[in-house]
């Protein structure tokens, strides 16, 4: 059968045939748009997953950042209380140490009160060394070390009283047993003796009531 006549047998086969480009056209923008809008789908979930995988980044960064910040609280805490021992063990071994200070030169004046009676300048004796060495300087060692890291105010006054216990302790000479054996004999000064362990005691006492005022 002609194609004419096809057409003319059908007014639906007539509508087709004569809006067959239009129809067509109409078809391919429909599947344009279909194609777009999946497109367009397709897109909006990758968006979305993005997003959601960036929420979980910053989320997790976020959780990071705070966790760090604890971590570094929290050491900068211990620090601050390590810090704040140190510096309380510091006061407490000055303290005890001028109190040991105060205790030696306490119990030579007791022990040696012959050493403290002078008769010339230029006098010595045994008792009047064992006066002057009879600071042992205990822990002295172990505080000129934390002076070094304390610092502060009471480093420079322990210096001072390390030095007075020095220079005290410096002022003896070597002399010859008056005995038969004729052995060495170590005798100390007794000009400024009393003086110079005054002193002694009153630099000790002090750094010991400041060490105990720092340390309440």
């Amino acid at each position: 059968m002609p194609l004419e006549s096809w057409i003319q047998h059908s007014r639906v086969n007539e509508f087709l045939y004569d809006w067959q480009t239009v129809i067509a056209g109409v078809l391919a923008l429909v599947a344009a748009f279909g194609t777009v809008l999946g497109t367009m789908i397709i897109a909006n979930r990758q968006i979305a997953a993005s997003r959601e995988e960036a929420d979980r980044v910053i989320a997790a960064t976020r959780e990071q950042t705070e966790a760090t910040v604890k971590q570094t609280e929290a050491t900068v805490s211990l620090e601050q209380l390590r810090d704040s021992n140190e510096a309380l063990s510091f006061l407490a071994m000055l303290a005890a140490a001028m109190m040991r200070v105060i205790a030696e030169t306490a119990s030579a004046r007791k022990t040696h009160p012959q050493a403290f009676r002078q008769t010339s300048a230029a006098e010595v004796s045994v008792e009047a060394a064992r006066v002057r060495h009879c600071i042992t300087k205990g822990a002295f060692a172990e505080l000129r070390a934390a002076c070094v890291r304390r610092g502060g105010s009471l480093t420079r006054e322990f210096l001072d009283l390390e030095g007075e216990i020095d220079k005290f302790a410096s002022q003896v000479g070597t002399y010859a047993f008056s005995g038969a054996a004729a052995m060495p004999v170590t005798k100390g000064y007794h000009a400024g003796l009393s003086d110079q362990l005054a002193l002694i005691e009153t630099k000790a006492a002090e750094l010991r009531d400041k060490a105990v005022e720092q340390f309440q």
